[in-house]
């Protein structure tokens, strides 16, 4: 239950994306997920331009997902609006997400999430050249899955923007 309807656009290289939903957390998820299919091994990079602030727990970052169900096992690297950056996961499905602090920081900021098999590392960079792990986990992930941008504003009744530009997949 993601309450408001949010919306993705693109253009002139730049996605926007915007985003209701009580969290990315838990057991289940609410969220605007803008994706393409992964067959198999590859990452997405993007920089987080903007995040906007309806709360300080307002998430928009780069994920890889096994499916479209609220419980799914995914990973999630994070830019929130006040709460500093972070990598999230869901190592199975239906299970409890956990999270691993990027530490202090705000967009705009480049993430990247990378998937060999069921080994996935999160990362992030202030120029998109220099990159730090900020972790590495087990996922269970299969077959194709769902790679893509995501947004949670962290509230039912209202929608957080956030701007993300040199989006780039690979392996897809």
């Amino acid at each position: 239950n993601v309450g408001v309807s949010g919306y993705a656009s693109y253009s002139s290289g730049t996605f926007t994306v915007s985003g209701a939903g009580a969290d990315v957390w838990g057991a289940v998820d609410a969220f605007r997920f803008v994706y393409q299919p992964l067959p198999g091994d590859g990452e997405i990079i993007a920089r987080v331009a903007s995040v906007e602030n309806i709360a300080s727990w307002v998430k928009a970052g780069v994920m890889i997902r096994q499916s479209l169900e609220p419980g799914s096992a995914h990973a999630f690297m994070i830019v929130s609006a006040a709460k500093g950056l972070a990598f999230q996961r869901r190592k199975q499905a239906d299970g409890l997400t956990t999270s691993t602090s990027g530490g202090l920081g705000a967009a705009p900021a480049w993430v990247r999430v990378t998937r060999r098999g069921q080994v996935v590392t999160a990362s992030q960079s202030t120029d998109g050249v220099s990159w730090s792990t900020v972790g590495q986990d087990t996922i269970a992930l299969s077959g194709s899955v769902h790679i893509g941008l995501a947004v949670s504003g962290h509230d039912t009744t209202r929608t957080a923007t956030a701007l993300f530009d040199t989006v780039k997949v690979v392996g897809a």
